[in-house]
């Protein structure tokens, strides 16, 4: 097992133990609209929920705006990706010539214990990567907090598009995860949280 997967799999263990520590801590209010209309693809699918802002499901599986409450085994919970307006500023440059970029999101209402893992992509169509994840320090009382870290070429002299996705598993995900998957479905995930649209640039 080479270095990248091992970073992978320590993420996975350290959000695996957030994600079983969280409390309910969903609102009462409704979630508004259901979404759960017909959709062609699941690209389809996550560019409607981006658009709309809340969940649908396509081919059985439930894909939802950053801060919709899910719906179905995971009533009540929900994944907040933090938003951003500007493009994210890559960092910490390595040796293969990547750079990555902190982009952080919460979870609340998990009220049994799931495993969390990310992947992201330039845009709805993918394919997708896995990328690391790492734990917050816990100072405020509120939600804890998990990091993915956004890679991007070190070399890149103009915005990269970007789409972040949480991977939520009801207990541990299957064994032998691919690094790289053309659609989110091929992770065997049980609930999807997608980003905005969000951009990451490398200073120059």
């Amino acid at each position: 097992m080479n270095s990248e997967l091992r970073r992978l799999r320590t993420g996975l263990l350290a959000a695996s133990v957030l994600a079983a520590m969280v409390v309910g801590l969903a609102g009462c209010g409704g979630s508004g609209s259901s979404g759960f209309d017909a959709v062609a693809s699941e690209a389809h699918a996550i560019q409607r929920v981006i658009d709309a802002g809340d969940c649908t499901v396509f081919e059985g599986q439930t894909i939802c705006a950053s801060g919709a409450e899910a719906p179905g085994p995971f009533a009540g919970a929900l994944v907040k990706i933090q938003p951003s307006d500007e493009p994210l500023v890559c960092q910490d440059t390595s040796a293969d010539e990547k750079c990555t970029a902190p982009l952080a999101f919460t979870t609340e209402g998990f009220n049994e214990p799931s495993s969390l893992l990310a992947a992201v992509s330039e845009n709805e169509n993918g394919p997708w990567r896995l990328a690391p994840v790492t734990v917050e320090e816990h100072v405020d009382g509120g939600p804890r907090t998990v990091s993915i870290a956004v890679p991007a070429p070190a070399n890149s002299t103009e915005p990269t598009p970007l789409i972040a996705a949480v991977l939520v598993y009801n207990g541990t995900p299957p064994e032998d995860l691919p690094e790289t998957s053309d659609t989110l479905a091929g992770y065997g995930v049980d609930l999807i949280y997608v980003s905005q649209r969000l951009e990451i640039v490398v200073p120059q």
